[in-house]
């Protein structure tokens, strides 16, 4: 007998067959909830997901949390070897970060200062994770310093020795209040590349600022490829000023460009007064007295006016009093100093970091006078960071401010690269 293989659907009922019918389901009474906003950690990490990572077999920082993962291994390098775990390890399993204080970061990496301290404010109050997150609470006394809002900075001082039993930040007073910014840290890195003009405005202003808090800044001109009369006019009234004030301004590489004032002003009145300023700047910073005196000489006959007077750094002048050398600047900067807002992909002061590595296996940045550095910016840094790393090298990041720190580590940069900065 044949039995069949799938059983037929139904059963008789009353000598015919019915069919079952599927029953539709009960409709859900709760209510539908919509799409939620993308959070500040979900917008962090599209923009790692874009960053272009060089080929080697390091980990796409897209899939990597900050604050879920574990250290093993020597600090501050990344295991390229190509076995075991790939994962970026870091010393820190949780750098403070909470929701509040990521939306915050974001606010004020987009330059909305007062809506982020709202945030923070807020949040310290009625956010668990922001009550029990001491970079939340520094990150909005970093905000109420900058405001200079000292009432606010006393009351908020009180409740965080009771939140953390211990003492509070000290309120930092300034000379000038318009603008507060962080400590200055000792020494300072500042590089010049391509054609000096009128754009390079912003960075020897930048320069200027750092040396009113640094004591000695360091200024490369080796990445120079020319200058126009405007750009050299900027950075001759920065030397002369510089050189008035009696600072230890330390210049670096400046033989190139030197060599191209000196082909320029052969031209006489036609060079323009921008490049004989410059070039009779430089001489008396690089302490050659005899050029300087001749070139003065030309100067004045080719402008019809006195010729200026042979005034140079107390320093390179006490050398020569001592029939020493030129002071010569060091080769290497200890840090390579950023200042100042830095926004976009390719600010200039980033872009320095490529050269500023080489010849070196620990790479220190020093963010003491950032004042503030954007979104897409500080993407750009971790692009550099895992670049420079890739090569076996250490990054170190010192001086940051908690609110700029905290935009950092939700963007991706890992908590081991921060360290404390030299008093």
């Amino acid at each position: 007998m044949a039995f069949p293989l799938f059983p037929k659907s139904g059963k008789k009922v009353a000598g015919r067959r019915v069919k079952h019918e599927a029953t539709p389901p009960a409709e859900d009474p709760r209510p539908r909830i919509a799409h939620p906003v993308a959070s500040a950690r979900e917008v962090a990490a599209s923009v790692k997901g874009r960053a272009r990572v060089p080929s080697s077999p390091m980990p796409e920082p897209s899939v990597l949390d900050p604050r879920e993962v574990t250290v093993t291994g020597p600090s501050s390098l990344i295991n390229l070897s190509g076995t075991g775990d790939q994962g970026i390890k870091v010393a820190e399993a949780n750098p403070g970060l909470c929701p509040v204080l990521e939306n915050a970061a974001l606010l004020y990496a987009n330059g909305q200062s007062a809506p982020a301290r709202t945030v923070l404010a807020q949040g310290i109050v009625e956010d668990n994770d922001a009550k029990g997150s001491p970079l939340a609470w520094l990150a909005l006394f970093d905000l109420l310093q900058r405001a200079n809002d000292r009432a606010a900075f006393d009351q908020l001082a009180l409740q965080y020795v009771v939140a953390f039993e211990r003492s509070a930040p000290a309120w930092e007073e300034r000379v000038t209040q318009s603008r507060p910014g962080p400590r200055p840290s000792p020494g300072g890195y500042f590089g010049l590349t391509g054609k000096l003009g009128s754009a390079n405005a912003a960075q020897i202003d930048n320069m200027l600022a750092a040396t009113q808090k640094q004591p000695q800044v360091r200024l490369d001109l080796g990445s120079l490829t020319g200058a126009d009369d405007a750009g050299a006019r900027l950075l001759a009234h920065a030397l002369a000023a510089l050189r008035k004030r009696h600072y230890g301004l330390v210049l670096q590489h400046p033989e190139k460009i030197r060599r191209a004032l000196e082909g320029a002003v052969k031209q006489g009145r036609d060079a323009g007064e921008g490049y004989w300023t410059l070039l009779l700047e430089m001489l008396q910073w690089q302490n050659d007295r005899a050029e300087f005196e001749d070139r003065a000489v030309d100067f004045a006959v080719a402008f019809e006016v006195s010729p200026p007077s042979w005034e140079p750094p107390p320093s390179n002048e006490a050398e020569a009093s001592r029939g020493g050398a030129p002071v010569v600047a060091p080769e290497r900067a200890e840090a390579l100093a950023f200042s100042g807002v830095m926004t976009g992909p390719s600010d200039p002061q980033l872009a320095k970091l490529a050269e500023f590595r080489e010849g070196r296996t620990v790479v220190p940045l020093d963010m003491s006078a950032v004042e503030r550095i954007d979104f897409v910016c500080a993407g750009a840094l971790l692009n550099a960071i895992i670049r420079t790393e890739s090569l076996r090298k250490t990054v170190q990041i010192a001086g940051a401010s908690p609110i700029v720190r905290a935009l950092l580590l939700l963007i991706g940069i890992s908590p081991r690269h921060f360290i404390k900065a030299v008093q």
